[in-house]
């Protein structure tokens, strides 16, 4: 499903790897976002990761805004981007649409009611990439389904960078920190 130049989507077409929104990033578009002027909108960057939809990679505060105010189709651009079509990247974004999948997060509409301030932006969803991170890049996957097994009212999403805590959290999506016993 790669495609070469911009086209033009349908914007609730288009997956979303993100399950919170900055207010402050939300502001800032809206600052400058001019509806009369969508011929100089960047198009967004987005990725088929294996699931024959195109997810968005970047610019989800820019499709919010544009969505918000009534924009039914928005330009896209295939995203080659080494940090994102990379082995990591894969792997780090098919973990962010898992994340949207278990909090119903399907498209950018549902993003509506998950718009936050930048402190809990920074602590919920830039720490928890983080913890992601850690864990996909220190552990096999065959560790995180030992512990996952360990765990199975809970859903393993992250360790601590030298990996002494690992990040689960409940149906509820409030987070569990247990201290990693398998590192000592």
């Amino acid at each position: 499903m790669e495609f070469k130049s911009v086209i033009n989507y349908p914007i609730m077409e288009l997956g979303v790897s993100q399950i919170f929104l900055n207010e402050d990033k939300i502001k800032a578009v809206e600052e400058w976002f001019d509806l009369g002027n969508m011929h100089i909108f960047e198009p967004l960057t987005v990725r088929d990761f294996g699931n024959g939809k195109y997810t968005l990679t970047d610019g989800h505060s820019r499709a919010y805004v544009a969505y918000k105010n009534g924009i039914t189709v928005i330009p896209i651009v295939y995203d080659n981007d080494e940090i994102v079509a990379g082995e990591i990247g894969q792997k780090l974004y098919k973990t962010y649409i898992e994340w949207c999948n278990r909090f119903f997060t399907f498209n950018i509409s549902h993003l509506a009611k998950r718009i936050i301030n930048n402190d809990d932006y920074q602590r919920l969803w830039i720490e928890r990439c983080d913890r992601s991170y850690n864990l996909l890049t220190q552990m096999t996957e065959e560790e995180c389904q030992l512990i996952q097994s360990k765990k199975p009212n809970l859903f393993l999403y992250g360790a601590s960078d030298d990996l002494s805590e690992l990040y689960f959290e409940n149906s509820e999506g409030e987070s569990v920190v247990y201290q990693n016993v398998s590192n000592n």
